[in-house]
């Protein structure tokens, strides 16, 4: 994760708006010296919120159970799938 002043970051806020929407990591802003705010790009917000929403889905998911019967069914499952991968191709510019 790239670390910038708030300063510089405020005096430059478009060059890196624009390198949050590039790369799609999320930049840490620092303060006095110390961490301050994570800032990221909305888009890529949105892809990291869907991938950590499946996670919790799975995690959710007892080995010794069927997938249908707690957690994420295999067609949800599926369609998370689908949709992380139509993403994916939106966020890269």
């Amino acid at each position: 994760m790239i670390s910038i002043k708030y300063d510089d970051f405020y005096k430059n806020y478009d060059l890196f708006v624009k390198l949050c929407e590039m790369t799609a990591e999320p930049v840490k802003l620092v303060k006095e010296g110390c961490s301050d705010l994570i800032v990221i790009d909305a888009e890529a917000f949105e892809r990291r919120k869907k991938v950590l929403d499946l996670r919790e889905k799975l995690l959710r998911y007892n080995e010794d159970e069927p997938i249908g019967t707690k957690g994420i069914s295999l067609e949800e499952l599926g369609r998370y799938i689908d949709e992380l991968e139509s993403d994916s191709g939106d966020i890269k510019k």
